[in-house]
């Protein structure tokens, strides 16, 4: 049976390492995998917590070491190659995401060619060997791509690439460990390649897989250092190898496996087939919300779904994306089966784009959205429920509800969070720490909140507060308490930041009035801390009054706040039984079970296993949605807004020109002369009206 095993050097990047991790069990055949040899390089502690909890999950399939120095990347990865027993061998780096059966198919060259030392996919970030992802497509769907039209097909490489490269064990034995000259890496596998090339060896690229690699994500250096350390090993190389490089190279633009894949791929190859396609009105780093969905995105893709998301009117997101994003200039490339909206302001539109690509509409309800904005918009979320073919939801209050108000039997799937980086070492700090996230919008009640700061300064000793503020507009109250201790972060703070803060926090409040289910308190709870919340509905789902929590009924009462607040304070051995009840809690909400569980609902759908909602729609709601839904000229005149969005944003992102000296002096004196112009007329003004306090 043909065995592998794989080498993954960490060093920080928790996030992606879960991702690399999670792609590669998934996507790899239980029987193919030896060992997989996690090699942490004296990362932070919250990598070392992240691996211990991977290395629970996966059970035996795991070797763990924890360097005690940081040896370096070819150090690393020379240990990982000396513990190797398999036939083959893969090297993967933390920030790249191998498709289905890649280690199959690798093998499935070296098998078929004996000679072969060296093979590696193609890559969407890999020097010479990469294949930008289309417009559209994910990682997964591109894999699929090669594998259907290149089946089977390899290249002589140039150079492989480290980032996912498989060397059998025949080759290991003969050519031996990488040269630890080319110190934190950088040539080094090239270096390796022509080693085992000069033994009779062939290196390859393997068009039919294809992997998402990020590319830096696992080395703490500056540009700076990074360019000096690849022109020092460059240097190395070339003192080496320069003549037979240039030899191969030559060879290797005859038959560029790139290109020939490029000129076998038709415009219809690049086509967006859709099983599912979010659409959102815009994106940012928001908490929950847009990160809730790109994270599905990402992991659903990773599960097969070809899913994608379309954007209207631009924004950044800055987490993990193994996939290219839509923008409304793509729209009339998509085929979509299934449009999922997001909130009600899109689902009028969205309602018409699946007229438009012949689709069906799922309602992705993440709160109740009546009360969004003060309820200004009431009736018009009440009429986006009629428009849904399918509702889902993420919690038994918002599912119950919606049975209430509409007989709708919306499909509920419960959120999750990644218990893998926040349940782990707590950070001890000599004070207790209290946590509080302060959002602008009105449901999350942050008058509350910063009341209860003002308060806390009043009647507490030796604390220190970490707010994390979503809105620079905030002005706090003056902190007269020499004892207490106000840290702030400017939000949204990334994933990782977040699960670091929680695990130096003791106590979290959170004030929301209403949340569909609720994701910071749970976070908390993952880290050991104890939420202080108010009954909030949805967060119920997981918040268990006197038992992980304290839940604050009197919602608006600042005194519950601090009172409960002084109940955990004054009794340690409550606060513990807590903390250890919250933890307990946290672990059934992993989000590696809730994504196949959204799995199975939308293949579902799409296979009809669930029923369409039947609509009972009266006349005077029929008026009312009139007021909403688009007309073809609406639709057309929305879509050229967006695309107007898209492109001014476009241009202001793109580097400004130049400027010449005479430029900047025009236009400081035009500047000059409009200052001078306003001035006059004040004068003016003050002669005239003889009103010199103007």
């Amino acid at each position: 049976m043909d065995k592998c095993d794989i080498i993954i050097p960490v060093y920080n990047a928790p996030d992606y390492t879960k991702m690399c991790v999670y792609t590669l069990f998934k996507n790899t055949e239980e029987k193919t995998i030896n060992k997989v040899y996690l090699l942490n390089d004296n990362s932070n502690q919250a990598t070392h917590d992240l691996l211990e909890n991977l290395a629970k999950k996966y059970g035996d399939k795991i070797v763990l070491i924890h360097n005690k120095e940081n040896l370096g990347f070819i150090k690393n990865v020379n240990q990982g190659m000396k513990l190797c027993e398999s036939e083959y061998v893969l090297l993967l780096n933390t920030d790249c995401f191998i498709g289905k059966n890649t280690i199959e198919k690798l093998i499935s060259h070296m098998k078929q060619n004996k000679k072969i030392g060296l093979i590696c996919p193609l890559c969407s970030n890999a020097a010479n060997l990469t294949l930008p992802m289309f417009p559209g497509f994910n990682y997964m769907m591109m894999d699929k791509l090669l594998d259907k039209k290149f089946k089977g097909i390899n290249f002589d490489a140039c150079t492989v690439v480290g980032n996912c490269l498989m060397i059998s064990k025949e080759c290991i034995k003969k050519v031996g460990l990488f040269d630890e000259i080319y110190g934190m890496g950088y040539g080094d596998e090239t270096d390796y390649q022509f080693k085992a090339m000069k033994k009779g060896f062939q290196a390859k690229v393997a068009i039919d897989c294809y992997v998402f690699h990020k590319a830096e994500m696992s080395f703490n250096t500056t540009n700076q250092t990074r360019n000096e350390r690849l022109e020092k090993n460059r240097k190395i190389f070339f003192d080496r190898w320069g003549d037979d490089y240039y030899q191969l190279l030559a060879e290797y633009e005859k038959n560029d496996p790139i290109e020939y894949v490029k000129s076998n791929l038709t415009e219809k190859d690049k086509e967006i087939h859709y099983d599912f396609m979010f659409v959102m009105e815009g994106i940012g780093n928001g908490v929950g919300g847009a990160s809730i969905i790109f994270n599905l995105v990402n992991y659903l893709s990773i599960l097969g779904l070809n899913i994608g998301i379309l954007n209207l009117r631009g924004g950044n997101y800055h987490g993990i994306m193994n996939f290219n994003v839509l923008t409304a200039e793509d729209i009339d490339k998509v085929h979509a089966k299934f449009l999922i909206s997001t909130i009600f302001r899109s689902v009028f539109f969205t309602r018409k784009l699946a007229e438009k690509l012949d689709a069906q509409m799922i309602y992705f309800s993440q709160g109740y959205e009546f009360l969004f904005e003060n309820g200004k918009f009431y009736g018009e979320v009440e009429s986006s429920f009629k428009l849904a073919d399918y509702v889902i939801t993420i919690s038994d209050y918002l599912k119950n509800q919606y049975q209430k108000m509409f007989g709708i039997d919306a499909i509920k799937i419960e959120n999750g969070i990644d218990t893998d980086q926040l349940i782990g070492k707590r950070i001890s700090q000599e004070r207790k720490q209290i946590t509080m996230v302060i959002r602008p919008e009105a449901l999350k009640a942050c008058c509350i909140m910063v009341d209860i700061v003002k308060h806390i300064t009043l009647n507490f000793e030796n604390l220190d507060i970490n707010l994390i503020i979503n809105d620079d507009s905030y002005s706090l109250g003056v902190n007269n308490n020499p004892t207490i201790n106000i840290h702030q972060y400017k939000g949204p703070i990334p994933s990782t930041k977040m699960a670091e803060i929680l695990k130096s926090t003791d106590i979290l409040i959170d004030t929301s009035m209403s949340e569909g289910f609720g994701l910071v308190p749970l976070e908390a709870m993952a880290s050991g801390a104890v939420p202080i919340v108010a009954n909030a509905f949805g967060n119920l789902a997981y918040c268990k009054n006197e038992k992980n929590c304290i839940v604050i009924n009197e919602i608006n009462n600042t005194e519950c706040y601090i009172q409960a607040l002084k109940k955990l304070l004054d009794d340690e051995a409550l606060l513990k039984k807590y903390q250890k009840e919250a933890i307990k809690t946290a672990q059934n909400f992993d989000f590696d079970n809730v994504i196949e569980k959204y799995y199975q609902v939308l293949t579902g759908i799409s296979n009809h296993q669930y029923e369409k909602i039947e609509q009972n729609i009266t006349l005077k709601e029929v008026e009312k949605i009139s007021n909403y839904a688009y007309s073809d000229q609406q639709f057309k005149d929305e879509i050229t807004m967006c695309k107007k969005v898209v492109s001014k944003a476009n241009e202001e992102s793109l580097p400004r020109k130049k400027q010449s000296r005479l430029q900047k002096l025009y236009i400081i004196l035009k500047e000059f002369i409009k200052v001078n112009l306003y001035l006059l007329k004040l004068l003016i003004r003050t002669i005239i009206k003889n009103d010199f306090e103007i």
